[in-house]
C-alpha cells in the first residue's frame, strides 16, 4: 500500500456510526464471479489510495459478498456538496474515475443523508447486509426508519447489533445497513469487509462512533 495522503490509513472494517459523515455513498456492483470480484475491489482501493483527498473525505470501503460476485461499496463525506465539487473536478474524473472505469463501468452510487443509529446488543459489527426502502419522499423516509428501529431488539434471526439508517437526498429511498457479530448465513446475500480507506475522527469522537449501550441510540 502506498499512500498519498498520510492523514488516512487503511481499515477494512467501515465505522459507519461516525458522527461526522453527513453523506453515505451505496452501491452494489455484480461481478463475474470471485476472481473479477476481488481484482476490482483491490483495483477500486489501489486508486483511492492513490489519490490526494480534501479533509471532507472520510472513509471509503469495499466489501465482499457473500455470493462471491458482489460487492458493496460504502463512502462517507461530511457534506454532500464536498462530494460533489471533488467528483466534478475535471482532473479527478481522468485519473481517479479514469482508474475505476478500466476496472467496472456502473452508474453514480445512492447518495443518502444518515438518520438514526440503533444499538440492538452488545458486540462488535463484523458483518454487514444491506437493503433498500421505496419511500415516496424524505419525510416517508424517516417515519419508515423510525418505525424499523423501533422494533423489539430480538427481531430478526440472527439478530444484528447494530442498524444504521439513511434517507436518499431525493427522499425515495431508505438505506439499511444491519452489521452483525458473525457470519449471518441462510440464503439471504451478505458482506464481509475486504479493503478501506479511513481519515481518523476529530477530537471528542475517538474511533468516529458514539459508545451508546445496548438499546440506546444517537440520530445524524
Amino acid at each position: 500500500m502506498n499512500l498519498v495522503d498520510t492523514g488516512l490509513r487503511a481499515e477494512a472494517r467501515p465505522d459507519l456510526a461516525r458522527p461526522d459523515a453527513g453523506l453515505v455513498l451505496a452501491s452494489l456492483w455484480h461481478t463475474a464471479g470471485p476472481e473479477q470480484q476481488r481484482r476490482v475491489m483491490s483495483g477500486v482501493m489501489d486508486a483511492w489510495e492513490g489519490t490526494r483527498l480534501p479533509a471532507a473525505y472520510l472513509a471509503r470501503h469495499c466489501l465482499e459478498g457473500s455470493d462471491g460476485r458482489t460487492v458493496l461499496n460504502v463512502a462517507q463525506w461530511t457534506s454532500s456538496g464536498a462530494h460533489r465539487a471533488f467528483a466534478a473536478d475535471p482532473g479527478n474524473q481522468r485519473t481517479l474515475g479514469g482508474a475505476i472505469r478500466a476496472l467496472y463501468t456502473a452508474d453514480p452510487p445512492g447518495r443518502h443523508i444518515p438518520w438514526r443509529v440503533v444499538r440492538r446488543r452488545e458486540g462488535t459489527a463484523g458483518f454487514l447486509t444491506v437493503r433498500w426502502y421505496d419511500t415516496g419522499d424524505a419525510g416517508a423516509g424517516r417515519s419508515l426508519a423510525d418505525e424499523l428501529a423501533a422494533r423489539p431488539a430480538g427481531a430478526g434471526s440472527p439478530a444484528p447489533v447494530v442498524e444504521h439508517f439513511s434517507v436518499a437526498e431525493d427522499g425515495r429511498r431508505l438505506l439499511v445497513l444491519a452489521g452483525f457479530t458473525d457470519e449471518p448465513g441462510g440464503a439471504g446475500l451478505w458482506f464481509r469487509p475486504f479493503r478501506g480507506l479511513v481519515r481518523a475522527a476529530g477530537r471528542g469522537a475517538p474511533g468516529g462512533s458514539p459508545a451508546a449501550p445496548p438499546g440506546q441510540e444517537g440520530r445524524a
